[in-house]
C-alpha cells in the first residue's frame, strides 16, 4: 500500500496536458490526444482514519517543457454523495477575485483561494450534482482566474476521458509505474524537440544578419 501511495504520488505531480498561451488567453487543450500526458486518471486508497476509501479524479496542465501550470482534482469518499475538488494553480495571480470554474458554457461557480505555497495557490469548491453530470458529458472545464495586470487567464482541462477515468477502475501498481515512464518519455521528446526548434531558430537568425 504505501509503494502505491508512493508511486500514485510521483503520477500526480508528472501528469499533464503540453501546451501553453500568453497571458490573457487560454492555457491548455481542449482537443482529445492519444498522449498519456493529456488524460484524467484515477488514483484511489484507504482512509485509516476514516476507514473508508477515498478516490480522486485528477489531471494537470504543464508548459511543454514539463513545468507544472495547474492541476484540477476531485476528491470522492465511498458512501458519500458530496464531492470536492481541488485546484493548484500556479502563483502570480490576484487571489481576491478567486476563481471561476464553468464547464462548457454552463453556469460558473466561484472558488475562493485558501492557501499558497511557493509551488502554487490552492483552492478548493464543492462539486454539485449539476455540475458533476455536466463534466461527465461536456467537452472543456475551464478554470478563469487573473494575473498581476487583472489580465484574464484560463486554464482549460480536456474532459474527453473524465467519465471513462472516474467511472473506471483506479490505476494499480502496475499502470502507475508504466504511466510514470511514458510520461517521463514524453516530456523528455518535448524538451527535446523545443531545443531543437530553439537551436534551428538561432540558425536562421545568424544566416540572416
Amino acid at each position: 500500500m504505501e509503494r502505491i501511495k508512493g508511486l500514485a504520488k510521483r503520477v500526480i505531480v508528472m501528469i499533464a496536458t503540453a501546451m501553453m498561451t500568453v497571458p490573457g488567453m487560454a492555457v491548455g487543450s481542449a482537443l482529445a490526444s492519444d498522449s498519456p500526458t493529456e488524460k484524467w486518471i484515477k488514483l484511489c486508497r484507504k482512509d485509516e482514519q476514516l476507514k473508508k476509501e477515498v478516490c480522486q479524479t485528477l489531471m494537470e496542465l504543464r508548459t511543454p517543457d514539463g513545468q507544472f501550470l495547474a492541476r484540477f482534482m476531485v476528491f470522492e469518499l465511498a458512501g458519500e454523495a458530496r464531492r470536492k475538488a481541488r485546484i493548484i494553480l500556479p502563483t502570480g495571480m490576484l487571489l481576491s477575485p478567486g476563481l471561476k470554474i464553468q464547464v462548457d458554457q454552463n453556469k460558473a461557480e466561484d472558488a475562493k483561494y485558501f492557501y499558497c505555497a511557493p509551488d502554487g495557490c490552492i483552492s478548493e469548491l464543492l462539486i454539485t450534482d449539476a455540475m458533476f453530470a455536466d463534466m461527465k458529458k461536456g467537452k472543456v472545464l475551464s478554470v478563469g482566474a487573473q494575473g498581476q495586470a487583472s489580465n484574464p487567464v484560463s486554464f482549460n482541462f480536456s474532459l474527453d476521458t473524465f467519465k471513462s477515468s472516474n467511472e473506471g477502475k483506479p490505476l494499480d501498481e502496475a499502470e502507475i509505474q508504466k504511466l510514470n515512464k511514458q510520461i517521463e518519455e514524453e516530456i523528455i521528446s518535448k524538451r527535446k524537440s523545443l531545443e531543437e526548434q530553439l537551436k534551428d531558430a538561432q540558425h536562421k537568425a545568424q544566416q540572416s544578419e
